[in-house]
């Protein structure tokens, strides 16, 4: 029973004195990604596999090298079990642990910058390990592009497996999220409800990272998508919503108070107004901010940010509004929202979690039902019935 049971998951040592276990510092280090990480599909023993040994260091001293290494051969290691289910003809389980190497090889990158190069090939084997689980996806899959001054913009459109046309709802990556692993799972919630999704990555997101600088004119990128979108007979052209997380949030907000006749709600996830506060912003976090913007130095992002990173000169938002915000976010701080209810002029909801920080995901199992239950509400959607109930 061993030997078989090192051929179908992740390899493991068998030759270790003791078991495995996550040093305590390395959980008080690590802690805030941890639900994230879970969110993705990774689990706790997964972590453990992944961290054990890991040194967390001096604030501002990790060694992302080794972090990125460490989570790279986990994502390899489900990739080579995959393999070997899908040898055997095991489907399901072979979805199942390619995007788990997705999700894996996504944080392997997600907060290393050192090495630009290294970090585009780790996201690009990301999306050829989510490519090789889209035939055995859940819901119909398409692989699409979108024509954007010149680039081709990779996304997804994925629908439910009723007839269509559908309501659809346009998910927007925040800084370092991938539309193979946060947005997908952010998906499922309007898709188990009736709704189609178009995940797509803008310039300076996901695959684009680090190659072209995201525009702050993001309600540009959204139009593009929009375009695309109106050539799709399973799409309900009169109920589009939109999604963002974290920065995509405020992306999000800026392309629907610029779309009003095609946007009918939105949903921002964490999102902020503008980045006044840039310079007082994680060390961390502003190494991806310059990063995604090809800013030199905080000077020159700090100076982006005043100049055009904000909504103050965008239209009042009239479609329905849903903010969901940690009120002890120290990314992009609860009063945010503030700003937001003087603006949205279509109606303004809120969810906030006193105690939380950027994101809240100590809630995720919260507040992904109910975004998913009012976007559903706004766009007219109908949940297939369950099984029981069709009898």
């Amino acid at each position: 029973m061993q030997n078989q049971a090192k051929d179908i998951g992740p390899s493991v040592s068998n030759e270790l004195p003791q078991t495995r276990s996550l040093p305590v510092e390395a959980f008080h280090a690590w802690e805030a990604f941890f639900t994230r990480l879970v969110f993705a599909g990774l689990d706790w023993g997964d972590t453990t596999i992944a961290l054990e040994g890991f040194k967390p260091g001096a604030p501002g001293k990790v060694d992302w090298r080794d972090w990125h290494d460490r989570w790279l051969k986990l994502g390899k290691d489900y990739e080579q079990s995959a393999e070997k289910a899908l040898a055997a003809g095991h489907h399901l389980t072979a979805r199942q642990w390619l995007l788990k190497a997705a999700a894996a090889g996504h944080f392997a990158e997600f907060m290393y910058f050192d090495n630009a190069p290294l970090k585009r090939e780790t996201r690009m084997w990301v999306t050829r390990v989510f490519h090789r689980a889209i035939p055995y996806l859940e819901y119909p899959t398409e692989r699409l592009t979108v024509a954007y001054k010149g680039h081709a913009l990779p996304a997804y459109f994925m629908r439910p497996a009723t007839p269509g046309p559908h309501p659809c709802v346009i998910l927007v990556n925040g800084l370092d999220s991938a539309k193979e692993v946060e947005l997908f799972v952010f998906a499922q919630t309007f898709l188990a409800r009736g709704m189609a999704v178009m995940l797509f990555d803008g310039p300076g997101q996901g695959e684009l990272i680090g190659v072209e600088p995201l525009t702050p004119d993001f309600e540009h990128v959204v139009g593009a998508v929009l375009r695309q979108m109106r050539a799709n007979s399973g799409i309900d052209q009169s109920r589009i919503g939109i999604f963002g997380v974290s920065y995509g949030g405020y992306l999000a907000s800026r392309a629907a108070a610029f779309h009003p006749q095609e946007i009918k709600a939105c949903i921002n996830l964490a999102g902020t107004f503008d980045l006044e506060n840039y310079l007082s912003i994680n060390p961390r976090v502003r190494t991806d901010f310059r990063f995604v913007f090809k800013q030199k130095d905080d000077e020159a992002m700090n100076r982006l940010a005043h100049e055009r990173l904000h909504l103050n000169d965008a239209p009042a938002l009239t479609s329905p509004l849903l903010c969901i915000h940690g009120e002890q976010d120290n990314v992009f701080p609860f009063v945010a929202c503030k700003r937001f209810q003087e603006w949205a002029r279509g109606g303004f909801e809120l969810i906030s979690y006193p105690r939380e920080r950027h994101v809240s995901t100590n809630y995720f199992a919260d507040f992904i039902p109910r975004f998913g239950d009012w976007m559903a509400q706004k766009l007219g959607a109908t949940a297939p019935l369950p099984v029981s109930a069709r009898r």
